[in-house]
């Protein structure tokens, strides 16, 4: 138990230290940081588009706010609409020429703590780092 409660000391301070090196905090820009977000996952997705629904599942939050941010990055003209050719109850979001525009400007400043980090840890300790921190996020209450 003894050494039980020495890793969890161990831990705990680690966190904190995690913590104070506020790796989540982004450069400021036009935008929030929700709607930031939004904006890299449809970078990322598909060329032809992504579903809502696949952006609500990767960042695990519930369609209708996914729903709610795009609503606003199309009328700021950041993202477009367009619906499926086989399905059109089916809808893909994909950058606008402003949404482009942002993110080229801000792909590599907006996350560049941690940029930092993981050219610190290196290809092999990141890739551990995201296996651990997916295994805790999934933890919904302890």
């Amino acid at each position: 138990m003894k050494e039980q409660l020495k890793q969890i000391l161990e831990l705990e301070r680690l966190i904190h230290g995690l913590r104070r090196l506020d790796v989540t905090k982004h450069k400021k820009t036009e935008l929030s940081d929700a709607e930031t977000t939004l904006l890299f996952c449809v970078y990322f997705g598909d060329d032809n588009g992504t579903k809502p629904s696949s952006i609500a599942r990767r960042l695990n939050v519930t369609l209708p706010a996914i729903t709610h941010k795009m609503n606003i990055l199309v009328e700021k003209g950041y993202l477009k609409r367009r619906a499926s050719n086989s399905d059109h109850r089916v809808t893909y979001v994909l950058l606008d020429e402003k949404g482009k525009k942002f993110i080229d400007t801000h792909k590599e400043d907006y996350y560049i703590r941690l940029l930092k980090l993981t050219q610190h840890l290196g290809e092999r300790d990141t890739k551990v780092l995201i296996r651990v921190l997916t295994k805790i996020n999934k933890i919904k209450k302890l």
